[in-house]
Formats: structure tokens, C-alpha cells, sequence
């Protein structure tokens, strides 16, 4: 249904963990089927982000040698054999029947840009009417594949952080890609410094912005979760957090951020919450 694309402004910014992190979130709380997928992720960032989940994962291990993502998709699209199901057939089982992850391209099997950026986008177009939610990690948003997901995208994330020449690029009107002209779209402080006086208030009021912004704390643990492979169960072990805890601050604007974003493509969060109360699942 919904399509929303993280575009990463600032190298180095925490985009990708951003992104997990707010995917499981989604998967844990909502009654809701979401698709999260990075086609071209240096070294499969997002994937490694998961990779305890994976291999937890009935037959996981094996589901991965055996021909997954979007290499696999497409193969299909190539061969006219592309269907609706087939995505899901191809994806990997994060949380069940809520939260599948698409693999992206393996290293050295990256394909023609020109002539994987249609196809790629139809793999997606199928994904959008099996999904109710398709969280999609854009990059620089600089390579064909990415300019079109982009293009297609519903909602378009874009994820800054605190540097200056990152802001001032940024919000350099004529330095934005021309698919976002436009577009709707949120902005993400992603490994946001609470104490910085580069506040996200201050920096929307410099740049005399009115957009809507999202923020998402930095956290030490949760960087080592996203190295040790394990952000599922690093938000599972904090969504019943009280406000005293050290990680409630980025639980809640996880939280928080998730539920705008499924607002943003016309999905009622509170009515699609998990009738379970908050706690670890």
C-alpha cells in the first residue's frame, strides 16, 4: 500500500540502523504486514543489522543459500515469471506474518543500473500491493535503482544529522534530487546529540523551515546491537522501558516515529497497534 524511502544527505549519518530500528519497531507493535529492503547497501548493512534474527529463523541459514532477494527477483522479472506472491516468497521472516526482510544485491552480482532500475522498481510495485507498509533504504540516493525508488516513493524520509555543511547542503534548494520536487516528506535526525546546540529546533529555525522533523537519539548499546546483528532484540528488550532508563529517550522516539510515518502514507497507527500490551515479545 504505503511506500517510504529513507534518503540518506549526510554520509555517516546512522540512516541504516534508523531504519532497522524503526522497522522492528513497526514489527513488534503493529498489526500490519511491512517489507524493509536495502537493494544496494555498502557491505549489507541492513541485513547485518538483523543477522541474529535471520539465523534464528526456521531454516534461515538455509533460506539464505538458497537463492533469496532481489538477485532472485530479478531473474523472475527478466524471465517474465514476476508475481505478486513471489516477493514474499523471496523475502526472509524477520517477524512473522508482520515483518520480512528483501535482501539487496549480493557483491559482485550488481546489474546494469540502466536496465535493473525499471525492473527493480516493478519488484517493488509487487511488494506495495502485498504490503501494507514497504520501508525502503535509498542511499545518497545517487545510482538509478535509488533515483527510482525515489520517484515512486510515497513518503520520502530524509535522513540528516548535525553537520553543518550536511545542513547547509541540504537545505540548498537547488542541490536536491529532482525526484523529490514535489514530494512529500518528513525529516530524520538520525544519531541525534540531545546536547549539541545544533538542536533540530534551532536548525529548522536558521533555515527558516517549517517541515516536521523526527529525531533518533544516539545510543551506544544500540550501536552495538546494530554490530552485533541483534536490533530486533534490542527493541524488544526496551518497549516496556520505564522513563527512568537510560535507553527510554530512544525507544520513544523510535516509537514515535514510527507511528508519524504510518500516518504519512494514510495508515491509522493507533487502530493498527498490537492488541498486546508494550513489553518484550
Amino acid at each position: 500500500m504505503g511506500q517510504i524511502a529513507f534518503w540518506n544527505v549526510g554520509r555517516g549519518s546512522g540512516a541504516t540502523a534508523s531504519v532497522a530500528a524503526i522497522a522492528a519497531l513497526i514489527g513488534a507493535e503493529y498489526r500490519i504486514r511491512t517489507l524493509v529492503s536495502q537493494p544496494q547497501g555498502r557491505d549489507a548493512a541492513l541485513e547485518r543489522g538483523f543477522a541474529r534474527s535471520i539465523r534464528s529463523a526456521p531454516g534461515g541459514e538455509l533460506t539464505v543459500n538458497a537463492g533469496t532477494g532481489l538477485d532472485a527477483l530479478l531473474r523472475l522479472a527478466r524471465s517474465g515469471k514476476l508475481e505478486r506472491e513471489a516477493v514474499r516468497n523471496h523475502t526472509l521472516p524477520l517477524e512473522p506474518g508482520r515483518l520480512d526482510l528483501l535482501r539487496g544485491f549480493e557483491n559482485g552480482s550488481r546489474p546494469h543500473a540502466e536496465e535493473a532500475a525499471e525492473r527493480v522498481g516493478n519488484i517493488y510495485d509487487y511488494a506495495r500491493s502485498d504490503y501494507e507498509c514497504v520501508l525502503l533504504d535509498a542511499g545518497n540516493g545517487e545510482g538509478s535503482i535509488e533515483k527510482q525508488m525515489l520517484a515512486s516513493a510515497d513518503l520520502v524520509v530524509v535522513c540528516l544529522n548535525q553537520n553543518a555543511g550536511v545542513l547547509e547542503r541540504y537545505f540548498d534548494l537547488e542541490s536536491r534530487p529532482e525526484e523529490l520536487r514535489g514530494k512529500k516528506q518528513l525529516l530524520l535526525f538520525a544519531g541525534y546529540d540531545t546536547r549539541s546546540k545544533y538542536k533540530a529546533a534551532n536548525i529548522l529555525r536558521k533555515y527558516g523551515s517549517r517541515e516536521s522533523a523526527l529525531t533518533v537519539p544516539y545510543d551506544s548499546a544500540f550501536r552495538d546491537a546494530v554490530n552485533d546483528g541483534d536490533v530486533k532484540g534490542f527493541i524488544a528488550r526496551c518497549r516496556s522501558l520505564s522513563r527512568r532508563h537510560e535507553h527510554y529517550a530512544f525507544i520513544s522516539e523510535i516509537r514515535r516515529a514510527a507511528e508519524t510515518l504510518l500516518e504519512g502514507i494514510d495508515i491509522n497507527a493507533r487502530l493498527k497497534q498490537a492488541d498486546a500490551a508494550k513489553g518484550v515479545s
